[in-house]
């Protein structure tokens, strides 16, 4: 934050306060996802959380992939800007079958 008292022209003083406008972070860090050894035959979730065209690079990424890895499927799965996905939204996911997820953000 930055203070200080100024005049302009023979008016009355003012006063004029600063702020930084980013916001501290404050997380845990976690550890990275324990990485698949091969995507071989593997069903992998491609996650969106509807951030503007992070759609169009899961298009991409599920296009790369389906081109190096034989028999590759995946799911979508999605939730809304301002909802994060929760462990438990995850823990489900992986009940469905999935081996891995991609994910994407982007503003």
């Amino acid at each position: 934050m930055t203070s200080g008292n100024f005049t302009h022209k023979g008016k009355e003083p003012c006063s004029l306060r600063v702020f930084n406008p980013v916001a501290i972070h404050k997380f845990t860090p976690l550890s990275p996802a324990r990485r698949l050894p091969d995507l071989k035959n593997k069903k992998i979730g491609l996650y969106w959380n509807h951030k503007a065209r992070g759609n169009v690079a899961l298009d991409r990424v599920q296009e790369l992939l389906s081109e190096r890895y034989e028999g590759i499927t995946f799911e979508w799965f999605e939730t809304f800007i301002s909802v994060e996905a929760s462990k438990e939204w995850f823990e489900k996911i992986k009940k469905r079958g999935i081996d891995g997820i991609v994910a994407s953000t982007g503003d």
